[in-house]
């Protein structure tokens, strides 16, 4: 089998810091090949080389036998790569058909779009590639995280590349969506494109790949075929150490029953989806949240963030009633969100780490109107440090950091402004096992100085790992409330899927 791609010594660096470091490999061709590594491992600065959008400070890359040089993005596409990128970079106000399209719109007199001709083009990809779910009329801004995901997978399937990346795709993806991905690669591959899959997820390298190469701080340290080496020896490989997949212990209960919850949802309706929800949190514990997408877990957390207007029903906090009209009350009111899509929602991407961190509470460090930037590096610092963030985050952007760190700048910022409720959805989407385990480590200490966590993850072993006790929503109602002790994946997967035979009424209440 010949090679589709091989790399020759390439090296990228962003001044002293080194992001590729010589890195040499080979890809076979009709192959599915995993990518792994730490975030920050130097695999976005790869696949944006392959993507044309980082020229490599030395080194050569061969594409299917031929010396290529990827000036550009369009350069890239033109050697026959695509990339679906984790981070979606759709353009928000234009519609799925144009995004789908873009840069091919079917013209009219060489200027005007063909709105004809590229529905027609967009029906026919809708059936090829089973997205007929999508309607192409809906702006990108209308649809959630994994139907953007997927109309980005789609547009780089669409085009018909001989070698496909797929950058972390099934990281925003919900479960149905995740098949979806499974039937287009199986597809992909008979057809002979070679594909790179970046994860961070071993069941999808064993369920979709057939060998896969491991960077460690920008260097490739070794390349075996799926099932070569044990789980255990890929995670060595990919940490430098052995990595025990496991949770912070969790302390023995501490119920209270005449304890006021630190925040209390009574009856709350927002959204499409939520009515009529009642939830408690409690001081010191970490409580889960399972369902399925589009169940009403967004307009809940979003909800309590006062980022989505209630239309029934009253939000306490220490058990009094809290009028929260927009998310400065909440943050006011103690309560602090980290949104489902980090980049757009928690970040200001081009902004300092510092400037990131102090955005909600910037006013604690002015005096006279006027900031004191010596004060507000000292407290951001020590801030970055207590999540483990190197000091270069005080000054460099959230751009330049790899999604994991980019996750800890979101948290620090919510821990300078002193929360007593981190309400967080899905923290370690797109993060790797070394960066889970400090934010789980984090969480847990959050909780056991007093704050109460809400926590949602779309991986139910997680919430059972993780979490004291998980609420499962469906059709936007709490259809059980289970104790860790109780909890089973099969009994929250039925719950998900609005089936409670698994558990009796004791163990759901």
């Amino acid at each position: 089998m010949s090679d589709a791609l091989r790399l020759t010594g390439v090296s990228k660096s962003y001044g002293p810091t080194v992001a590729l470091s010589d890195t040499s490999l080979c890809i076979a061709e009709g192959s599915v090949q995993a990518l792994l590594g730490e975030n920050g491992a130097g695999k976005s600065t790869l696949v944006k080389i392959l993507s044309g959008l980082v020229k490599p400070d030395r080194g050569s890359i061969t594409l299917f036998g031929r010396s290529v040089e990827l000036a550009g993005r369009a350069a890239s596409s033109a050697a026959g790569i695509e990339t679906a990128f984790q981070e979606v970079p759709l353009v928000p106000d234009l519609s799925v058909t144009d995004n789908l399209l873009m840069p091919d719109l079917p013209l009219r007199l060489g200027m005007f779009v063909n709105r004809r001709a590229a529905a027609e083009r967009v029906r026919a990809l809708q059936a090829d590639l089973e997205i007929a779910d999508i309607d192409p009329r809906a702006l990108i801004s209308e649809l959630n995280l994994s139907q953007r995901q997927k109309v980005e997978i789609a547009r780089a399937i669409a085009r018909r590349p001989r070698l496909l990346i797929l950058d972390e795709p099934t990281a925003a993806l919900s479960r149905a969506d995740v098949d979806w991905l499974a039937r287009r690669i199986a597809t992909l591959r008979a057809e002979g494109t070679t594909i790179i899959l970046v994860t961070h997820r071993m069941s999808e390298v064993h369920d979709l790949c057939s060998a896969m190469s491991i960077l460690r701080n920008g260097t490739h340290v070794g390349s075996f075929r799926v099932g070569e080496i044990s789980d255990e020896e890929v995670f060595r490989h990919i940490m430098g150490r052995s990595v025990e997949v496991s949770f912070p212990p969790r302390p023995a209960p501490k119920a209270d029953p005449s304890a006021t919850p630190l925040l209390e949802a009574v009856s709350i309706s927002a959204g499409r989806k939520m009515r009529g929800l009642s939830m408690t949190l409690n001081g010191g514990e970490i409580v889960g949240v399972a369902s399925l997408q589009g169940m009403g877990q967004l307009d809940l957390f979003n909800a309590l963030f006062a980022a989505e207007r209630l239309r029934a029903g009253k939000i306490l906090v220490d058990g009094k009633e809290a009028h929260l009209g927009a998310p400065a009350d909440a943050i006011a009111a103690g309560i602090a969100l980290v949104p489902e899509d980090r980049k757009i929602q928690g970040l200001a991407l081009n902004r300092s780490g510092t400037e990131n961190a102090t955005l909600p509470i910037v006013s604690d460090f002015a005096a006279f109107g006027m900031l004191r930037p010596e004060r507000e590096r000292r407290a951001v610092d020590r801030a970055f440090a207590s999540v483990s963030l190197h000091p270069r985050a005080l000054y460099q952007t959230p751009a330049e950091f790899s999604g994991g760190n980019q996750q800890k700048i979101v948290l620090a910022k919510w821990l300078m402004t002193q929360c007593r409720c981190l309400l967080v959805f899905d923290p370690t989407r797109g993060v790797d096992i070394g960066t889970k385990h400090e934010i789980y480590a984090l969480l847990r200490g959050f909780a056991e100085a007093g704050g109460g966590i809400l926590f949602h993850s779309t991986e139910i072993s997680e919430l059972i790992g993780l979490c004291d006790r998980i609420l499962t929503i469906y059709e936007g109602r709490i259809v059980g409330n289970v104790s860790h002790a109780d909890a089973t994946e099969d009994g929250i997967g039925a719950l998900m899927m609005g089936a409670s035979s698994r558990y009796d009424e004791a163990v759901i209440a």
